[in-house]
């Protein structure tokens, strides 16, 4: 496999400014940050020279196709990356992909928070398959430490530009092209359930009498339910649940996607549906889909409401 980095179009100056690229040895592509408050380095190794992947603490990517689809694995090690991989990854079952993504982090203690947050993006996008990762990361998410978002957003940045795609956020289904006389295409379904929000949970006390979902994740509670039966999408979030507002970094690599949210819950506020000191929905409102309302509800761009609203039973 040729060793081409390749960038998003869409990347700007100011940000292919703040990346050296060069190469190495052994078919190694490294990507390291020039800003003084960063070190992050991703290295690019074909599978052929696995055993590159550098002895340090750190996530690794490992990408390719399963059945001619496309899809990754996202691991981690608190000791050396070359060890797992040569232990977990590299055997006749799991030798599908053709190229691995290792970034080696200073601080082991990230590890477990970065990996689960990386493995949840990437399932809450569904651009690619993810392949064998389980449910023991779902314990370290939503980790409060403070170095978490700068650290993940920076590796999902030079991972977006050395793919060549985003394979983190889902299409905003807001988004509509112009197409001459289109296909008709099949029903979208309202309601697919993934993740935590797969199996129902039983009431609790708290959960409104009218509502149906509540909201799957930490230091936020909420309820809704939708409008119609299937394939229906509009979904109404009730009075009384709670909301967090985004975080607007520039740096981030999300932030194009944050300020899409932080526009809709400005526009609420501004309607008197948000509550900006209680941070409560003083009314009821209907959103167009569930995806919508989770990102105004959870204050992040990059959730989608199959893995946050989950059906009360």
């Amino acid at each position: 496999m040729a060793n081409r980095v390749t960038t998003k179009e869409e990347l700007c100056e100011d940000e292919m400014a703040d990346l050296l690229i060069t190469k190495t040895r052994a078919g190694v592509a490294t990507v390291k940050t020039t800003d003084p408050f960063s070190s992050l380095e991703v290295h690019r190794i074909d599978r052929a020279a696995w055993n590159a992947t550098p002895e340090q603490p750190g996530i690794y990517l490992l990408y390719g196709f399963v059945e001619g689809e496309p899809a990754v694995y996202i691991g981690m090690s608190t000791t050396s990356m070359r060890d797992r991989v040569r232990s977990h990854h590299v055997t006749p079952r799991k030798n599908w992909f053709g190229v691995l993504f290792a970034i080696p982090l200073g601080s082991p203690l990230l590890c477990p928070a970065i990996e689960a947050e990386m493995i949840r993006r990437v399932r809450e996008a569904g651009v690619v398959g993810v392949i064998d990762n389980r449910a023991e990361e779902q314990r370290w998410l939503d980790s409060d430490d403070v170095h978490l978002i700068p650290a993940l957003d920076g590796i999902v940045g030079a991972l977006e530009m050395l793919l060549g795609s985003d394979i983190f956020t889902p299409p905003d289904m807001d988004e509509t092209t112009g197409v001459v006389d289109p296909l008709e295409p099949p029903t979208r379904l309202a309601r697919t359930y993934k993740g935590p929000a797969k199996n129902p949970r039983p009431r609790v006390g708290a959960d409104p009498g009218d509502a149906t979902h509540g909201y799957v994740g930490a230091s936020v509670q909420a309820w809704g339910r939708f409008e119609g039966d299937e394939p229906d999408t509009r979904f109404r979030v009730l009075a009384g649940s709670s909301w967090r507002p985004t975080n607007l970094d520039p740096s981030h690599a999300s932030y194009s996607h944050q300020v899409r949210v932080a526009r809709r819950q400005e526009a609420l506020t501004a309607e008197g549906v948000l509550d900006p000191e209680a941070l409560k929905f003083t009314r009821d409102h209907v959103f167009q889909n569930w995806s919508q309302a989770v990102g105004v509800v959870s204050g992040k761009g990059s959730y989608s409401g199959g893995y946050h609203w989950q059906l009360l039973d």
